[in-house]
């Protein structure tokens, strides 16, 4: 079980270091800060989004639901794959943090199970750095990849982040030959069929599709999509972007209209 530094005095049930910008690392050691300015800005919401962290670590569990309920979220910790199925199959959460090494199921395959069913935004968490790793949770349909060590505040930030985008649809519908875009209902048919993309890939297509022939750089594009919550790797767009391509395509949706403007982006280009 991984330890956690504690100041002298405690902050409610729970007692972290007070420093300025807490971090997680990589196996659970080492401290969390908890501002406790921060426990102030929770704010009372009609419904608290619910929020289902899965992790092995209970210090690292109780740091982050912590930190999530102070800032007016609803959270529920489970320590490995199989009750987080049963959680989520019973109680429908609006967003999954779950960490990739666990014993039995581990995050990648509970991340498979979970997208099986639903298109709840899924954050992954992972001490592993390499782009394999995160190409492979992206691809089997995670919409955001955090790597320890991690500013808690930065974690609550990107959680927040997944559930404004998944709540953010104006009820209009793109269309393309061969492609449908249902913004509101957050659908995507090709020739009539639904397509399944995370939540990350679909507000891509959304945001080239609605600025046809539009070249947007990956910067802009994580920008846009991200916003200023994006501090990751900017080749984490181009691993998405490939990935919604492959599942247009795969549905036959040829040629695909997501074109790569050479040294510049990515442009919507639908086909006459």
């Amino acid at each position: 079980m991984s330890r956690m530094r504690r100041s002298q005095g405690p902050v409610g049930a729970h007692a972290f270091s007070n420093t300025a910008a807490g971090r997680l690392d990589r196996d659970g050691r080492g401290g969390v800060s908890c501002d406790p300015v921060s426990a102030s800005r929770a704010t009372a919401m009609p419904k608290q989004p619910h929020i289902l962290i899965v992790d092995d670590d209970p210090a690292l569990t109780e740091a982050v639901s912590w930190y999530l309920e102070a800032e007016g979220l609803r959270s529920t910790r489970v320590p490995n794959g199989a009750q987080a199925l049963e959680k989520f199959r019973t109680e429908r959460p609006d967003a999954v943090v779950v960490d990739i090494m666990m014993p039995g199921m581990n995050g990648f395959e509970l991340c498979r199970a979970i997208r099986a069913i639903s298109k709840v935004p899924i954050m992954v968490l992972s001490a592993r750095e390499g782009e394999a790793d995160k190409v492979r949770a992206l691809d089997i349909g995670a919409d955001d990849y955090v790597t320890k060590p991690f500013g808690a505040m930065e974690l609550v930030a990107r959680v927040k982040a997944l559930l404004r985008r998944a709540r953010e649809a104006d009820g209009e519908t793109l269309t393309s030959p061969g492609l449908e875009i249902q913004l509101a209902q957050r659908k995507v048919l090709v020739s009539g069929e639904e397509v399944s993309l995370s939540a990350l890939e679909f507000d891509l297509l959304a945001t080239l599709a609605r600025r046809p022939e539009i070249v947007f750089s990956r910067e802009q594009l994580a920008d846009l999509v991200w916003g200023d919550d994006f501090s990751g790797d900017l080749r984490l767009v181009d691993s998405h972007i490939y990935r919604l391509r492959e599942k247009l395509t795969a549905a036959g949706l040829k040629p695909c209209p997501i074109a790569t403007v050479r040294g510049v982006g990515y442009a919507f280009r639908s086909a006459a």
